[in-house]
């Protein structure tokens, strides 16, 4: 009986001892574990702490950095314009207590004014890194004719350039749009920034500015390309940064503030483009932008534009053949007329599409000259009733509206093809010759686009008694907000002024158009109002 007593107390002795060795190695595996965690993350922490000290020195030498830059920039931004202060107080203050000769005063009023330009541009950079940093940098995007706009700049750089002894081309590498939907001011300050830029550092030698179009992609390039002393490679990374230049010595060898590159470089971006340079050191730089165009309409070969006075003259074509011109404008009814008359075509009209419709039935026409925006049936629904009727009379679409996704919807319609307002006489003279009678040219008979496109006083009276009237109309549409009239009336007013030389009035009006058609309404009457103030300045020449 003892003996069962001790082998059970034995049992549960020994029972006790292994649960509480297993307790203890559970326990001393738990201890060596939670030491491993406590040395990891011991480790970890040290690590972390050794980056973020790192890191603070990192961001207290950027910052460093970034405040001596800053610095500097002050210190080259105070120098840039205490210069040109410098000379305008001097030479204002020689001008009042002096009294100098007429000559003397007009070089010191040059000075003055060149100045003051000088100081206008420090201050617009300022602003344009004030608004990238705030990210407030805004593009408009406006329909501008691009060969006026390139032609404004090659002359100020020829001029330019010719002052500092330096040749300079424009070249077209290809075709380019005549019409371009981007934002025409911030494409200028662009070309501005790179041919200023090529200027300042070409002491001799060429400054190019090359112009491409791809029209698969509606894409512009624009490249400017110089003999000048170049950059160096470690360099060429460091001039798209803010307030910085390649090195010291630009700053005190050409001035400047060091912030031209960097807001192109976002203006390019902004436009949804980029900008890349080649350059070696003493063989000159390259600086290639591309930019990402909304639309265009149009194709030339030549920065001069048809719209403009001066352009070579034209033979008037002696055709044979009946043409039905529909439109319900009635200045445009008067001078389309009269230039398709001059060819010796006859001419009916049709005051909205209905009537066309109507007349083609009944008549027969060589070709129909169709608008597209007129009352009770416009052209695109009359252009669908005679596709229905089987008509197979050439049309041809006559609208202001002449993007490219206009032109395509046109063709889809059936139309045969589509002539612009304001004309382009070239392009209307292939037309007519194409589908009329073609007699031989009339001999010795020549014309010029300005006496075509102005053709007689009583329709260019016609047209100012109109304008007038649309000034009213555009003042009420303002003032009541009625976008639906307003439409309507910078559509006529961008179809036809144009054509009587107005070229400022038909671009404005363009705008407008473009920005009420893409619903920017509060944008478009902020154009009709400059619409108004340039139709007064017209009448008031008239």
């Amino acid at each position: 009986m003892n003996e069962d007593r001790l082998e059970k107390r034995y049992q549960r002795e020994r029972q006790a001892r292994k649960t509480a060795e297993k307790l203890l190695e559970q326990k001393s595996l738990e201890l060596f574990q939670r030491n491993q965690e406590l040395q990891s993350l011991k480790d970890s922490l040290e690590k972390q702490v050794l980056e973020r000290t790192s890191e603070a020195e990192k961001a207290k030498t950027e910052a460093h950095s970034a405040n001596q830059a800053k610095s500097q920039f002050l210190a080259n931004m105070s120098h840039e314009m205490r210069t040109p202060l410098t000379a305008i107080i001097g030479f204002s203050e020689v001008i009042l207590q002096h009294r100098p000769n007429q000559k003397e005063t007009e070089e010191y009023l040059t000075t003055i004014i060149s100045s003051g330009r000088h100081l206008s541009t420090l201050l617009g950079e300022i602003l344009d890194i004030s608004k990238i940093e705030n990210q407030q940098l805004e593009v408009e995007y406006l329909r501008f004719n691009l060969p006026n706009l390139l032609q404004d700049i090659e002359k100020i750089y020829q001029l330019n350039c010719q002052q500092e002894q330096l040749e300079f081309s424009l070249i077209l590498e290809s075709n380019i749009p005549e019409w371009l939907v981007t934002d025409p001011r911030r494409l200028k300050q662009v070309m501005h920034n790179l041919l200023s830029n090529a200027i300042k550092f070409t002491k001799t030698g060429t400054i190019n500015l090359r112009i491409q179009f791809d029209f698969q992609i509606s894409e512009l390039q624009v490249a400017v390309v110089d003999t000048g002393e170049g950059i160096a490679p470690d360099k060429q990374a460091l001039i798209f940064e803010s307030f910085s230049q390649a090195d010291a010595s630009v700053t005190r060898n050409y001035g400047g503030t060091g912030l031209g590159l960097f807001i192109t470089k976002n203006l390019v971006e902004l436009m949804g483009g980029q900008i890349k340079v080649e350059s070696s050191v003493g063989q000159g730089s390259k600086f290639v932008v591309t930019i990402c165009c909304q639309d265009y309409a149009g194709s030339c070969d030549s920065i001069v534009s048809q719209r403009r006075v001066g352009t070579q003259p034209l033979d008037i074509p002696s055709l044979t053949g009946r043409i039905l011109l529909v439109e319900d404008t009635e200045v445009n009814q008067q001078l389309v007329t009269f230039n398709l008359v001059q060819t010796g075509a006859k001419v009916d009209l049709a005051v909205n599409g209905q009537e066309a419709l109507q007349k083609v039935l009944n008549e027969h026409y060589d070709l129909v000259l169709m608008d597209i925006q007129m009352p009770i049936m416009d052209g695109k629904e009359a252009m669908r009733s005679l596709q229905q009727l089987g008509i197979n009379t050439p049309i041809y679409a006559l609208t202001a509206n002449v993007m490219a996704a206009d032109i395509q919807e046109y063709a889809a319609l059936g139309f045969t093809g589509t002539l612009g307002k304001p004309l382009e006489l070239g392009h209307l003279y292939q037309v007519l010759s194409t589908h009329l009678f073609n007699h031989t040219k009339h001999k010795g008979e020549v014309v010029s686009n300005t006496d075509l496109t102005l053709p007689s006083a009583e329709i260019a009276a016609l047209f100012y008694t109109e304008l007038a009237n649309q000034y009213k109309e555009l003042t009420e549409g303002i003032q009541y907000r009625k976008y639906a009239r307003l439409l309507q009336i910078t559509h006529i007013i961008k179809g036809s002024a144009g054509s009587f030389g107005h070229d400022d009035l038909a671009e404005l009006a363009a705008q407008a158009l473009l920005l009420f058609r893409q619903n920017q309404d509060e944008r478009a009457l902020k154009v009709c109002i400059k619409l108004t103030q340039k139709i007064v300045e017209i009448l008031n020449e008239n």
